[in-house]
């Protein structure tokens, strides 16, 4: 099983299109987790041709993701990637996140965007 490194992010969900590139533009080494697999965020200077991209962005901004399917995200994401830390966008709290942070060991990190901590 791989494991995320320290300058490695896995974004599993996001707000909108500037959070992988800013992290990008700050050094990291970005995944997005998709029901395939995971594919590597990499910048380009035009868009591909033949893709839709509306299929490759996440939900709309403002769309939340139920508090749910935070467990099964920590069961199928952070645990086997041995992931660290745990980044929840604001105004999206977990009390499951938070409980399985202690449970797991890792620490969890809310009410901060994490593209603007990147910049």
């Amino acid at each position: 099983m791989c494991r995320l490194l320290p300058n490695q992010i896995l974004l599993v969900d996001w707000a909108s299109t500037t959070i992988p590139r800013t992290l990008v533009e700050a050094g990291f080494k970005v995944f997005c987790a998709s029901p395939g697999g995971y594919s590597l965020v990499e910048l380009v200077s035009e868009e591909a041709a033949g893709i839709n991209s509306t299929d490759v962005f996440p939900p709309k901004q403002n769309e939340n993701r139920p508090e749910n399917e935070h467990e099964g995200i920590i069961a199928n994401h952070v645990v086997p990637l041995g992931a660290r830390v745990v980044w929840l966008q604001p105004s999206i709290a977990s009390g499951t996140a938070r409980r399985l942070g202690l449970e797991y060991g890792f620490d969890l990190v809310d009410g901060v965007d994490i593209a603007g901590a990147a910049r």
